[in-house]
């Protein structure tokens, strides 16, 4: 039987101590860009209806309800249009991206394209920073990446920053929305987070790592720079996320893996539904219940890691939702709106 979730209005301080022992992680996915970017299923709709004839086309509702999932139908896209797939990331990029680049002026897109890339945030101007801003404030300001970004940083003037933040499914602002707080917060000009696209990725000891374990989607308008790419691990396409899938020490695999296991992990924007998670969750629980057993340790309902999630509208689809995640070490913390999810993550560290 699954512990009980944690709701918003009687939540505990469940992270406040783990600095202590073994500090906490933080796991997104794409779902924390929402609505100012597309979910992958509108990804898929858009996809469809700006590049395919129209003999082509077909409803998304009914694509949906043939059961596939969102990266087969995005494969499908791929299968249709034959064409390569450095032509297709392009045209992704075009998709994810759009609603942000239409919506503001050229020297406000060039600002974001410049924080967004950004390994070295002291080369940023105060007049980028402040278009940045305007584009937050416009188009970012209601999406769970930011309200998430700003607990981010207060957690970390508060000496309790994460020892990882790890981003899944092509997730595309968090990391320009957190070196954003840092730096209008900052004490001096150092960056606080190191982008990690690769196995060949640098890597500073007092910085914090940001793990693009699907790859990082390039912007058609940023200029490419050398050993900063990351395409091949992009998983958009059913293709890529079988490879990934058969692969039993991928490097996605050891860096979540290393992360969960050194550290109680925040899962926000992630159905937790992916089976690749799932089965890595599901050894890293198994592993940590047999060793409780070898040593002769009682153990009841064990959970190491947390899951802020919307809930249900009634207390059945809880319940499962709850059991469903149960045996793989993870503890529900609801929330009743995606608002909410900053006050859930600060009364967690008990800020």
């Amino acid at each position: 039987m699954a512990k009980k979730g944690l709701d918003i209005s009687t939540i505990q301080a469940v992270l406040k101590d783990v600095q202590i022992n073994l500090g906490w992680s933080l796991c997104i996915g794409a779902g924390t860009s929402v609505p100012a970017l597309p979910d992958w299923f509108s990804l898929v709709e858009r996809l469809i209806n700006h590049n395919c004839c129209p003999e082509d086309k077909i409803d998304i509702d009914v694509y949906r309800g043939m059961g596939f999932s969102a990266d087969a139908m995005i494969q499908a896209v791929r299968n249709r249009l034959h064409i390569s797939d450095d032509e297709f990331i392009q045209l992704l990029s075009e998709e994810v991206y759009a609603p942000i680049r239409d919506k503001i002026n050229l020297n406000e897109w060039q600002s974001f394209i410049k924080v967004h890339e950004a390994f070295v945030l002291s080369g940023i101007t105060d007049r980028e920073w402040r278009d940045f801003e305007k584009v937050k404030d416009c188009l970012l300001i209601d999406t769970s990446a930011n309200l998430l970004a700003e607990v981010v940083v207060e957690a970390i003037r508060n000496d309790q920053a994460p020892k990882a933040i790890l981003t899944f499914n092509g997730e595309a602002v968090f990391l320009a929305l957190l070196n954003y707080y840092y730096w209008i917060n900052r004490t001096d000009n150092r960056n606080k987070f190191d982008r990690i696209i690769n196995g060949i990725s640098y890597k500073c000891i007092d910085r914090i790592p940001y793990i693009h374990c699907h790859g990082v989607l390039p912007i058609n308008d940023a200029k490419p720079r050398k050993g900063r790419n990351a395409n091949e691990k992009l998983v958009f396409l059913e293709e890529s996320y079988l490879q990934l899938a058969n692969s039993p020490m991928s490097w996605q695999a050891i860096n979540f893996i290393e992360n969960c296991m050194q550290s109680k992990m925040v899962f926000v924007g992630v159905s937790l539904t992916d089976p690749n998670m799932r089965r890595w969750l599901g050894w890293i629980h198994n592993n940590k219940v047999q060793e409780l057993k070898s040593n002769g340790i009682a153990y009841s309902e064990s959970t190491e890691h947390f899951w802020i999630n919307r809930k249900p509208e009634s207390e059945v689809e809880r319940i499962w939702v709850e059991e469903s995640v149960a045996h793989l070490g993870v503890r529900l913390v609801w929330i009743d709106e995606w608002n909410q999810v900053g006050i859930a993550l600060k009364k967690m560290l008990a800020l």
